[in-house]
C-alpha cells in the first residue's frame, strides 16, 4: 500500500461527511452558528475545516460535479451544481429564500423598525411579528406562489433549515449572515433599478 501524504490525510472523514451532508441538503455553512443552549453565537468548525482544506474540498466536489461556493459579504459556503441538472430546483429554493426574506425585510420596513435588528439574536423577529405577517393577504398569496401551500410556518422552517435564519426560541427568530448577506443584495438590486 503506497504511504504517499494526500490532502484526505488532514481531514476527519466523519467532519467531511457532515460538510457534504450539510451542502448537499441545500444548507449553507455559515461561519457562525446559534447555540441555542447558551443563547449565542459560535464559531462553526466545519467552516473552519471548509476555510484550511479550501483547495481539497473544492476538488473533491468537482470531481462529483459541483462547485464549491463561498459567499464573502455573508461569510458562507454553499454548493452549486455544476451541470444542467437540478437546476431548477436550486433555482426554486434561491427563490423560495428570496421571497420569504423580502416579504420579512418589507414587513419590518413597514412597521418603523430598522432593518438590521432582523440580524441580532436577541432582537429578530417574534411571535407578534409572525402573526402580523400571517394575518396579512398579500403576503400569504406571495408564499403560495412561492409553493409555500402551508404558509410562514413552512417558510420559516424552509429558512432554518438551509441556516438563512435561526430560531432562537419557540417563537422568536433572527436572520443569519447569509440570510443578510441575500437580503442586502435583494435590496440593493432592488433600489438600483
Amino acid at each position: 500500500m503506497n504511504s504517499k501524504e494526500n490532502s484526505f490525510n488532514y481531514i476527519d472523514a466523519s467532519q467531511s461527511a457532515e460538510i457534504y451532508r450539510q451542502l448537499t441538503q441545500g444548507k449553507v455553512i455559515l461561519k457562525q452558528n446559534y447555540n441555542e443552549l447558551r443563547n449565542e453565537l459560535e464559531e462553526n468548525p466545519l467552516y473552519t475545516i471548509l476555510f484550511k482544506h479550501w483547495r481539497h474540498f473544492s476538488f473533491l466536489y468537482q470531481h462529483i460535479g459541483y462547485k464549491l461556493e463561498f459567499h464573502d459579504v455573508g461569510s458562507f459556503y454553499y454548493l452549486r451544481e455544476v451541470s444542467d441538472v437540478g437546476v431548477d430546483e436550486t433555482d426554486s429554493n434561491a427563490f423560495k429564500i428570496q421571497v420569504t426574506l423580502l416579504l420579512i425585510g418589507r414587513y419590518f420596513s413597514r412597521t418603523g423598525r430598522n432593518l438590521d435588528l432582523l440580524f441580532i439574536p436577541n432582537a429578530g423577529f417574534d411571535e407578534k411579528d409572525i402573526e402580523e405577517l400571517k394575518n396579512d393577504s398579500e403576503y400569504s398569496e406571495i408564499l403560495k406562489t412561492a409553493r409555500f401551500n402551508k404558509g410562514w410556518d413552512e417558510a420559516l422552517e424552509f429558512l432554518t433549515k438551509r441556516n438563512f435564519a435561526f430560531r432562537t426560541s419557540l417563537t422568536s427568530y433572527f436572520i443569519s449572515d447569509a440570510g443578510k448577506a441575500f437580503l442586502e443584495q435583494l435590496i440593493e438590486m432592488y433600489e438600483s433599478n
